[in-house]
C-alpha cells in the first residue's frame, strides 16, 4: 500500500514497542511517586545500601598546571594527584560535583564523602549540594580508581 507521493502507510514505530515505552515510563512514575524522601532527605538516601563498610573524606584541589589532587581531608595529606590526560574519569566525576557546587554558590570547604556500602556499592557525596553518584554504576575499572582512596 502506498499513499500519494509514493510513500508507504506503515507506521515508523510498532504498536508493541510504543506500548513497551508506555508501559516502562508509568512504572517509572508509580516508583517515584511511592519512593518519596524525607523532607531534607534525597531520593538515593531512602534507598536501603546496608551499612558503610569504608568511608573517607576527600578534598579535591585544582593545581595551576591542569593537575588535579586528591587530599585526605582529615588527615590533609595527598593521597593522589592526578596528571592532565590522567584519570579521566575521576576527573570528570570531581569536577562535574565540583561545578555543582560551585553553581549553587558554595566553595571547596566541606570536603566529599567516598562510601563503600555493604551491598557493594560504591557512591561519591557531596553534603553540600547532596548530590550523589553512584561509582559502580561504571563499570569495575572506573571504581576501582575510586576505591584504591578508601
Amino acid at each position: 500500500m502506498s499513499r500519494a507521493g509514493g510513500k508507504s502507510s506503515l507506521p515508523i514505530l510498532p504498536n508493541w514497542f510504543l506500548v513497551g515505552v508506555l508501559a516502562m515510563v508509568g512504572g517509572a512514575v508509580v516508583l517515584a511517586s511511592t519512593q518519596r524522601p524525607e523532607p531534607g532527605q534525597t531520593l538515593a538516601e531512602t534507598l536501603d545500601h546496608g551499612e558503610p563498610v569504608s568511608e573517607r573524606q576527600l578534598r579535591f584541589v585544582d593545581y595551576p598546571n591542569g593537575d588535579v589532587g586528591i587530599l585526605d581531608a582529615a588527615e590533609g595529606h595527598a593521597m593522589a594527584r592526578l596528571t592532565t590526560g590522567e584519570g579521566g574519569f575521576m576527573r570528570s566525576v570531581m569536577r562535574g560535583l565540583a561545578r555543582e557546587r560551585r553553581a549553587s554558590g558554595h566553595g571547596a570547604e566541606e570536603p566529599f564523602t567516598l562510601t563503600l556500602w555493604s551491598d557493594g556499592l560504591v557512591e561519591l557525596r557531596d553534603p553540600v549540594t547532596g548530590r550523589q553518584v553512584a561509582l559502580s554504576a561504571f563499570g569495575v575499572d572506573n571504581v576501582k580508581a575510586f576505591t584504591q582512596l578508601l
